[in-house]
């Protein structure tokens, strides 16, 4: 998790006049924040990939017609995925829209191209599988008493408990300071996380998450964090920091995509612990990844029966919708028409 662009602040007091230039460019750095970093760096490569494609077939770019972004869209159908075309379509209007440029898709040759190319090659997205609970606990039980191994265990059990993201993790702090995206704060019945911005808060209003302690004092997140901020004699800073092969702490924080390596190596190890072998245990941890933390503990607490509000307060969810979501797949099987007919 980033913190936004860092915008130019006036130094002149209201009502004095000033240079329209310098209000130009800062209404056009306020333009651009207006959209999160991922959204923008996405958008980015996305319009060159659509520079280069018109490059190559002699078409014009900026500003392009319906008929050209539909051959882009029939050039790449099936050798990307819908999503990616859908982002990339995204990407073009954006880029004229902020040109001054209006481009009109409503049109009904458009249309029915990309409505064509949605049906015969769309797919659904392709979901990590939730770290349950008793599989958590197997891979925290097979993490070494290291370094390495007390701050992956604090990781794995702080970001399950707090259904963290990936880049909500790898940007946590020890303790609050005016730039800190995250840190976390020590309390007589637990830990509180504080996020002045996320993926679901990009305006920085702030969201609180409690960390509880746990009922196991092997996967408990707040007795975990402890231990691996006494270990590492980490004070203040990134609480999350690369260790090295030699047992060597680092000072920044580790990045998201670490993390994400981080629960694959984790669940690996777990599995080879349990009696999986080396090509079993690999092949289990391919369909794990960043967000296996926050649907595991999404679908634990479902199908414990926890109150669907609690979940979705604990996700952070605005819409219920999306909590629904979670909870349905979670009791797919367990509560099920089908299975309630006698059979």
């Amino acid at each position: 998790m980033t913190d936004g662009p860092q915008l130019p602040v006036p130094a002149v007091p209201v009502g004095v006049p000033v240079d329209p230039a310098e209000i130009a460019e800062q209404a056009k750095a306020y333009a651009a924040a207006s959209q999160a970093t991922n959204t923008q760096l996405a958008y980015s490569s996305d319009w060159r990939t659509f520079q280069a494609w018109c490059d190559l077939q002699g078409a014009v770019a900026m500003p392009t017609t319906p008929a050209t972004v539909a051959a882009f869209l029939v050039a790449t159908a099936g050798v990307v995925a819908v999503t990616t075309q859908r982002r990339r379509l995204s990407a073009i209007q954006d880029a004229h829209k902020r040109a001054g440029h209006h481009l009109d898709l409503s049109g009904g040759p458009f249309r029915e191209v990309w409505s064509g190319i949605r049906r015969v090659h769309g797919r659904p997205p392709t979901k990590k599988s939730a770290l349950m609970t008793a599989a958590l606990r197997h891979a925290i039980e097979a993490l070494p008493d290291t370094l390495a191994g007390t701050r992956d265990r604090a990781l794995l059990l702080l970001g399950f408990a707090g259904a963290l993201r990936r880049t909500e993790l790898a940007a946590i702090e020890v303790s609050s300071r005016p730039s800190a995206a995250a840190w976390v704060e020590e309390g007589e019945d637990g830990l509180t996380v504080y996020l002045a911005r996320s993926k679901g808060d990009q305006e920085g209003v702030g969201q609180r998450i409690g960390i509880p302690y746990g009922s196991n004092l092997k996967t408990c997140p707040v007795r975990a964090w402890r231990a691996w901020l006494q270990v590492a004699g980490i004070t203040e800073g990134p609480a999350f920091r690369a260790v090295s092969r030699h047992g060597h702490l680092g000072e920044e924080a580790m990045c998201d995509h670490s993390v994400a390596l981080i629960i694959k190596r984790t669940i690996s190890a777990g599995a080879i612990a349990n009696g999986a072998s080396t090509e079993e245990a690999a092949l289990m941890a391919k369909s794990y990844g960043g967000h296996s933390l926050r649907r595991g503990l999404a679908t634990s607490a479902a199908r414990n029966k926890v109150a669907a509000h609690l979940i979705q307060q604990q996700l952070r969810h605005k819409k219920y919708d999306t909590t629904a979501g979670y909870i349905q797949e979670a009791q797919l099987l367990q509560e099920n028409a089908a299975g309630l007919v006698g059979l």
